[in-house]
């Protein structure tokens, strides 16, 4: 989109391009390319925000603490002076990384119809797609990264795509088009501080910004896999773009990444625009005002498909980008590292010491080799030179590493041993205090995975609940989709999700409703449960995605199942508890078996008629029936449900 056309004595020498679009596109890339150095504006622009750095510097200086980055050794006399670095801000960054990801957070979904009733059985069906389409696709190992950038720069984008791609495969001796399982469905990634631009950096919230644009250096063969089948497209050559300039003509230039192509996707969210340029040619509608945003809401309407993530706000809501950790961590580590170079330094100059020499000439480096000999006169006199003192650099090392905890957290929480060992009291007042501190962290995280969330509804009410026309017989068909690993009730569960149109425009009253449901009722299992899904529905719902915070950090598994055991012994003691058997069984289930059997407890439960037989005591009428025995039992047996 930019570059330098090549001039002298005032004439352009650089190509002509062969690329020479209609004058609609003209003025369409002209302003695209004035938007785009606008963006390169705000990118390179100082902050005070920054301590008068912009985001690319910002950028630059925590990638380099953050890879632990070497400095140039010294030169000349120095040659022998210590320059190597501690890796306590990578260090950091990994134990924190690693507390924020123990967890994977799924976002939590709640259903309203159009009378604003909530409707808990479409949002069970939403979960369960969601979850489905987190254990299928990349999001696992893209939020971890994700949250490791966050806390590496200065802000970071996690982007959610949903697309369709086909690979050619031999059967026998044709060559056939099939999906390609590898590049189709939702596909998760990131997008770095630099490769993303705003119209307003002071504008907090992404959606909130007039446009913005995504930047991307690919190889010739992605460019012509996504661009190939447009005529334009000969155009494109690797190692090169057109540039539009001022003349009104496109001139073909190097591009210094060689062998990538640049590609440039405008996004417009309140004018509806999408529009991409790919090695500075334009790939779009013919009617360049009908370029619509890609991702839609389930009302159709355009959305950002980027989600922006930071470790802690620098302001009230007011700058987009963010304080990273890093960044928090970096005059801290600056003071370590000095520390820690003057204190080799000192240790170094202690071991050898510099030397003053009277009548003995000048005594060189080569004296203090092994195995030579060196002549002195005898009123010759060598006295070494004391100046360096490696305990004070060592306190002073010590002080500043205590600094870069305060900015971040306890040893003992990175697996490190202290000095002093700590009780398992102080220990947990230690990762108590350490969820405290990483709460702005772990909220932060929530936002970021609840507007995730809304994406991935997005998608899947637009892509998995459509059906498709059969060829043969004209019917729609539709997707099943088979969720397994749910809990319920003790036992492992997989939910059947059949999306049909079966009951599209009927008014169905309570008691066919019912008689449907017990229907599918009889169809399942105890391993199974089954909904079937009016596809227009549930796309018309209105879904809210909350997240709880808390559930971020990681929890003691340990700690949490001596918690459940404690509760548990009190629970089952419990006078109202001992007089209902149903509750007994529950706890026993919830609180004995399910924290050590996740998922097999119901399998050691005993049998329910057996408990009620041995917690009802026999009793029979005069005439030697026993019906209020029976009565009895009936009345503990009725409703429960384990």
């Amino acid at each position: 989109m930019l570059g330098d056309i090549l001039i002298e004595k005032n004439n352009i020498i650089s190509p002509l391009s062969a690329y020479q679009p209609s004058d609609s596109i003209r003025e369409l890339t002209f302003a695209i390319k004035q938007k785009y150095q606008d963006g390169e504006t705000n990118l390179t622009t100082s902050y005070k925000e920054f301590n008068n750095r912009s985001v690319i510097e910002r950028t630059n200086e925590d990638q380099r603490a953050w890879l632990s980055w070497t400095p140039e050794p010294y030169e000349g006399d120095d040659d022998w002076r210590w320059n190597g670095i501690r890796p306590i801000t990578r260090n950091k960054v990994i134990s924190t990384a690693a507390h924020l990801t123990a967890q994977l957070i799924i976002p939590h979904v709640f259903a309203q119809n159009q009378f604003d009733e909530q409707d808990r059985e479409v949002a069970n069906v939403m979960r369960d797609l969601i979850e489905y389409n987190i254990k299928r696709s990349n999001y696992e190992t893209t939020f971890l990264f994700a949250v490791i950038s966050g806390l590496v720069n200065p802000v970071t984008f996690f982007q959610v795509d949903y697309t369709m791609s086909w690979q050619d495969i031999w059967e026998g001796d044709k060559l056939k088009k099939v999906i390609d399982d590898i590049f189709t469905g939702f596909q998760h990634s990131l997008r770095g501080a630099d490769d993303v631009m705003i119209e307003n950096p002071y504008q907090f919230e992404l959606q909130k910004q007039d446009w913005i644009m995504e930047k991307d250096l690919i190889s010739y063969g992605t460019a012509e896999a996504e661009c190939g089948q447009f005529e334009q497209f000969r155009y494109v050559q690797a190692g090169k773009k057109v540039i539009l300039h001022e003349d009104g003509n496109f001139y073909d230039i190097e591009d210094p990444n060689d062998g990538l192509v640049e590609k440039i996707v405008y996004k417009n969210r309140r004018k509806d625009q999408e529009i991409k340029f790919v090695g500075g040619v334009y790939f779009g509608s013919d009617n360049i005002d009908y370029n619509p945003i890609a991702h839609r809401t389930n009302n159709n309407k355009p959305k950002y498909n980027l989600v922006k993530f930071g470790y802690e706000p620098i302001d009230e809501m007011k700058f987009f980008y963010y304080k990273s950790l890093v960044a928090k961590m970096s005059n801290d580590q600056e003071a370590v590292d000095r520390e820690w170079q003057m204190y080799f330094d000192s240790s170094f100059l202690s071991t050898f010491p510099p030397t003053i020499t009277m009548g003995a000439g000048i005594i060189d480096r080569s004296v203090m080799a092994p195995a030579t000999n060196t002549e002195i006169g005898r009123d010759a006199k060598i006295q070494p030179i004391n100046i360096s003192n490696p305990s004070a650099a060592l306190g002073a090392l010590r002080e500043a590493e205590r600094s870069v905890t305060e900015s971040s957290q306890d040893s003992q929480l990175q697996g490190q041993g202290g000095q002093v060992e700590k009780t398992a009291r102080e220990s947990i007042l230690l990762q108590q205090n350490a969820q405290t501190n990483l709460g702005i962290a772990s909220k932060m995280i929530g936002f970021m995975v609840k507007e995730i969330g809304s994406l991935v509804v997005d998608d899947i009410i637009r892509y998995q609940s459509i059906g498709e026309i059969k060829e043969i017989t004209g019917e729609m068909s539709y997707k099943t989709f088979l969720v397994d690993g749910k809990i319920q009730g003790g036992k492992n569960k997989t939910s059947k999700i059949v999306f049909t149109d079966r009951f599209a425009g009927k008014v169905m009253s309570k008691a066919e409703r019912e008689m449907e449901e017990y229907k599918m009722l009889d169809n399942a299992s105890d391993e199974e449960e089954i909904y079937e899904v009016n596809p227009y529905a549930f796309a018309m719902m209105d879904y809210l995605i909350t997240i709880d915070a808390d559930r971020v950090l990681q929890r003691n598994d340990a700690f949490e199942r001596a918690f459940k055991l404690e509760t548990y012994d009190r629970a089952i003691a419990n006078p109202l508890v001992q007089q209902d058997p149903e509750s007994q069984l529950k706890i026993t289930r919830d609180f004995l078996f399910e924290p050590l059997i996740k998922g097999e407890a119901s399998k050691y439960l005993p049998n329910i008629q057996k408990v009620a037989n041995a917690l009802i005591p026999q009793q029979e009428d005069q005439g030697g029936n026993d019906l209020p025995s029976r009565i009895m039992k009936s009345s503990a047996m009725e409703n429960i449900n384990i």
